[in-house]
C-alpha cells in the first residue's frame, strides 16, 4: 500500500471512529431519557458485550488471550486499571450526561489532557511551559463559561453534572498514564478487553445486566447495538489501524472530532438547547487541547479512549 494511500486511511479511520464515540454518547442520553435505562445497567451491559467481543477478536486474531492473567503483577495492574480508571471513566461519563447532556459531559470529559500536564509538573518537579499554561488556562475559561454561562455568580450546571464531568476527566488522565508498563508488554486490545470485563464483573453487584429496567423495544434494541458494536467496537478497531498508519500525534488530533460530534448529533437530533457561550466554552477547552497535541508529541504510549 502507497504511503499516501496509508495516510489517507488511516486519517478517515481516525476521524470516523472519534466520530462515532461522539455520536455514542447521544445515543446514550436517548437510553436514559426516552428509555428509562440507568447508567449503572449501561455501563455494566456495554462491557459486558464489549468486552467480549474485544477478546474473541483478539483471540482469534493472534491466541493468548489468557496470558495477562498469568503474572502476578499483571493481575493487579489490570484489576487497578479496571477499577480505578475504565470503572470511573465509563460510569462518570455517562452520569455527567444524565445530569446535562452528551455534548457537555464529552467536552468535560475531554478535559483529561489539562490533567495530565498538571501531574507531569508534579510529578518531574518543573513548571509547565508557557504554551502548556495558556492551554490550561484556556480549558479553565472554558469550563467556567459552560458551568456559569459567563455568569460566576450561579451555576448552569448542577453540581452532580461537574462532579461527574469531573470524575470521568480524572479517571480518563489516570486511565491515560497508569498503564505504561503493561502496555510495554501486552496489546491495547488485551487489556483493555480484559479491563471492560473485570469493570462489568463489579459493575454486576451494583446493577446486574439480566436485572433490565426500562422500555425495551426496537429503537432500545438497536440503539444498545450501536453502542457496542458502532460506538466501541469498531471505532476502537479502527483507531487501532489509523494509528498505525499516521501515528498517535497526528490520531490525537483527530480525536478533537469527538466532542464536535457529539455536539453537532445533540443539537440536531436530541434537541438539546445550548447557549452561545457554551460553544464558546466548546472552544476554549477544544483548542486547550488541540495546543497540547502540538506541544506534548510524546504522551504517545496511552490506550486509546473507548467512550
Amino acid at each position: 500500500m502507497r504511503i499516501k494511500n496509508k495516510v489517507w486511511i488511516g486519517s478517515v479511520f481516525c476521524i470516523l471512529s472519534a466520530c462515532l464515540w461522539g455520536v455514542s454518547g447521544a445515543v446514550g442520553q436517548y437510553l436514559f431519557n426516552q428509555a428509562g435505562i440507568s447508567p449503572e445497567w449501561l455501563v455494566s451491559a456495554r462491557c459486558l458485550l464489549t468486552g467480549l467481543l474485544l477478546l474473541v477478536f483478539y483471540q482469534v486474531k493472534r491466541g493468548g488471550v489468557f496470558s495477562i492473567w498469568m503474572d502476578r503483577q499483571d493481575r493487579i495492574g489490570i484489576i487497578i486499571f479496571a477499577l480505578g480508571g475504565m470503572l470511573f471513566m465509563q460510569y462518570g461519563y455517562f452520569a455527567a450526561i444524565v445530569h446535562s447532556n452528551a455534548a457537555t459531559a464529552t467536552v468535560l470529559q475531554y478535559t483529561a489532557p489539562i490533567l495530565i500536564v498538571v501531574y507531569l509538573a508534579f510529578r518531574e518537579k518543573k513548571l509547565p511551559t508557557k504554551l502548556e499554561c495558556i492551554a490550561v488556562f484556556g480549558c479553565l475559561v472554558g469550563t467556567i463559561l459552560l458551568a456559569t454561562h459567563g455568569n460566576l455568580k450561579s451555576l448552569s450546571l448542577s453540581p452532580q453534572a461537574l462532579f461527574w464531568g469531573a470524575l470521568s476527566s480524572l479517571a480518563l488522565a489516570f486511565y491515560t498514564v497508569y498503564p505504561v508498563r503493561l502496555l510495554a508488554k501486552y496489546d491495547a486490545m488485551l487489556l483493555i478487553g480484559w479491563s471492560m470485563l473485570v469493570l462489568s464483573f463489579v459493575m454486576h453487584f451494583v446493577h446486574p445486566s439480566w436485572d433490565f429496567a426500562g422500555s425495551w423495544n426496537t429503537s432500545t434494541l438497536l440503539a444498545m447495538g450501536f453502542i457496542v458494536i458502532l460506538g466501541t467496537t469498531v471505532p476502537y478497531l479502527m483507531f487501532l489501524n489509523g494509528v498505525k498508519y499516521i501515528g498517535p500525534t497526528k490520531s490525537s488530533l483527530y480525536a478533537s472530532a469527538e466532542p464536535l460530534a457529539s455536539t453537532v448529533v445533540s443539537v440536531v437530533w436530541l434537541k438539546v438547547h445550548l447557549e452561545f457561550i457554551d460553544y464558546i466554552g466548546f472552544v476554549f477547552i477544544v483548542a486547550a487541547v488541540l495546543l497540547l497535541s502540538f506541544v506534548n508529541p510524546a504522551q504517545e504510549e496511552k490506550p486509546q479512549k473507548t467512550s
